[in-house]
């Protein structure tokens, strides 16, 4: 009998270096006694898909193929908290309403493939650290502007150090594809 391959999957939108970096600096400036997350780790959720079987990325793939992601900009301007998770996060006060509808478009997509997702609602943000136990500090005004081109299908890795996160395949707005590995099932 052989053992099912699952992996843990999530759709993400991720920064380009000069994003990754003006983050980074803006984490810096937190002064939070938590666990950092490392700036090749930022990213924005689109869907947390959890653990998959391996033969049902193909699937995901066509799913991720069939909806089209809009070119447009997002505007990190927010630096907040979830209390319950400890999380300290970078946001928009308000996403394109281009992206908003690709996003619910792309979670319909699964939902109408019969794949597993988190349904909680979406809040576009890249979390900075984890494990916070005090209030947020008190932070300037930020502004990191973040043209959007393309989104992913990642694979979180956890290994001894922590986590790592592999794309799998990503979708340019004009509607190229790069597979990376799995998706050509």
């Amino acid at each position: 009998m052989s053992r099912v391959q699952r992996k843990r999957l999530f759709f993400a939108l991720n920064p380009d270096e000069r994003v990754r970096f003006e983050v980074a600096d803006i984490q810096k400036t937190c002064g939070v006694d938590a666990r950092a997350v490392p700036p090749a780790n930022f990213h924005l959720t689109l869907a947390f898909l959890g653990m998959q079987e391996a033969e049902a990325i193909p699937r995901i793939c066509r799913v991720a193929a069939g909806t089209s992601f809009p070119a447009c900009e997002l505007v990190l301007d927010r630096v907040d908290r979830f209390k319950r998770a400890g999380v300290l996060w970078l946001g928009a006060s308000e996403a394109p309403a281009v992206l908003v509808r690709f996003q619910r478009q792309l979670v319909e997509g699964l939902v109408d493939a019969g794949i597993g997702h988190d349904p909680k609602p979406w809040k576009p943000h890249l979390t900075l650290y984890r494990k916070m136990r005090n209030a947020p500090p008190t932070i300037g005004s930020v502004q990191v502007r973040w043209p959007l081109n393309r989104f992913s299908l990642v694979e979180s890795v956890s290994l001894n150090h922590g986590v790592e996160y592999h794309d799998i395949a990503s979708w340019h707005a004009a509607g190229q594809v790069s597979f990376l590995r799995s998706c050509r099932k």
